[in-house]
């Protein structure tokens, strides 16, 4: 079949698009991805790995025109025009949607063509909205929170096949109407091919000082990621860690707020922001840590969806901290391979990193953590059920 994929964001790299396309393309699949872009890519198309990408380029010279232009807001006319050409061109036979923005274009797009239409939920996105939410005219007319949580409820009813990362999200979904029949859990497994072979060998920006501790997060940066609490908490673990470094590699938003705490707690020195960090360089950063953290907030957004880096760490042998969001402190439970702090308490975020200290010449949390992650968290595994739900589609005839 010819399976488009379509994508708010630009691309590359996103790891989750490109597994799935791995696996689809290996099932005989041919993979399109319809994208976003804002003026990175020189190519409006162009095949990366196993997909087929096509890119809705910029049409204004300004960034910020283009994104108000081309804002996802549910049934913007421009994806849709997109969508139907890349739909026939392509003679397309089944379209996955990534997320809500554009998923009622698709809809609208599906429905024409007689396609299925598969919805792929990376995050709960009415409660991410609610998360940012500030009471200005642009976040009421671009990033309402309620009109987002009433489009998904008409979104979930509508489309023909639901894969969720967490069973949080399946049950949330559920409690929602939806029919279990009708939704899969595929969650973020580590491609230990994908992760391992493309590492790259670098050299890596770490305290020369042999003896540090050192606690590492990779990622985006962003509130949501409770990275606050454990720069408020460094304060604390400096007393009993005095060689203790914290490494924080990514981009985000909320990068300056994080200095800013880190100077006024008097922690600069133990804090080393490295900027962001290629996918293929992640993996000697995390080899080269004492113990690789996952500190998301717990509410309603972090706690319906789950990160690849958990597994990641876990498959490169390494303990972990994570807060008691419950998707990660149900894994991180049920495997016994790291610690567990209660977000928001920065004290117990302190208590837990200097606990995981006195065991850092313990190697069975990270033993735990591998061999649960192979058996349990692999992206061979995920996609089992992700090509499960395929086989159920056949190539249909399109009608113009």
């Amino acid at each position: 079949m010819n399976i488009c994929l379509i994508y708010q964001g630009e691309f590359p790299r996103e790891e989750r698009i490109e597994k799935t396309a791995k696996s689809l393309a290996a099932s005989g699949h041919k993979v399109y991805l319809l994208c976003n872009d804002y003026g990175t890519h020189a190519a409006r198309e162009e095949v990366f790995g196993d997909v087929h990408v096509i890119r809705l380029g910029p049409k204004f010279k300004s960034r910020k025109l283009n994104r108000i232009v081309k804002f996802p807001i549910f049934l913007n006319l421009l994806w849709i025009w997109s969508l139907f050409r890349v739909t026939k061109r392509f003679e397309i036979d089944v379209l996955q949607v990534i997320d809500l923005p554009v998923s009622p274009a698709v809809l609208a797009v599906g429905r024409i063509y007689h396609l299925p239409v598969l919805y792929d939920m990376w995050e709960n996105y009415p409660e991410a909205l609610r998360g940012w939410a500030k009471k200005d005219w642009k976040y009421l007319l671009f990033k309402n929170y309620k009109a987002a949580r009433g489009v998904e409820r008409w979104v979930t009813k509508r489309v023909d096949h639901i894969f969720t990362v967490v069973d949080e999200a399946r049950d949330r979904l559920i409690a929602d109407g939806v029919s279990p029949s009708r939704i899969s859990v595929v969650t973020n497994g580590v491609d230990l091919e994908m992760f391992l072979k493309t590492s790259a060998s670098v050299e890596v920006s770490f305290d020369p000082d042999p003896d540090a501790y050192k606690l590492i997060y990779v990622g985006a940066i962003t509130i949501e990621r409770g990275l606050d609490d454990i720069v408020r908490a460094l304060k604390l673990v400096r007393r009993a860690i005095p060689n203790v470094r914290l490494y924080i590699g990514g981009s985000g938003n909320d990068l300056p707020r994080l200095k800013t705490i880190a100077e006024a707690e008097g922690v600069c020195d133990l804090v080393t922001f490295l900027g962001f960090l290629p996918f293929d360089q992640i993996h000697a950063y995390v080899i080269k840590s004492n113990l690789c953290l996952v500190p998301h907030v717990y509410n309603d957004f972090i706690n319906t969806t789950i990160p690849n880096k958990l597994f990641q760490y876990m498959a490169l042998q390494k303990p972990v901290l994570v807060s008691n969001a419950k998707p990660l402190a149900r894994i991180v439970s049920q495997c016994n391979c790291g610690f567990i702090f209660q977000s928001g308490s920065p004290q117990d975020a302190a208590a837990k990193i200097i606990a995981a200290y006195h065991a850092r010449h313990d190697d069975s949390y990270g033993q735990r953590g591998k061999v649960c992650a192979e058996q349990y968290y692999t992206w061979e595994l995920a996609s089992r059920e992700l090509l499960h739900v395929y086989r159920g589609f056949t190539p249909s005839t399109r009608e113009t």
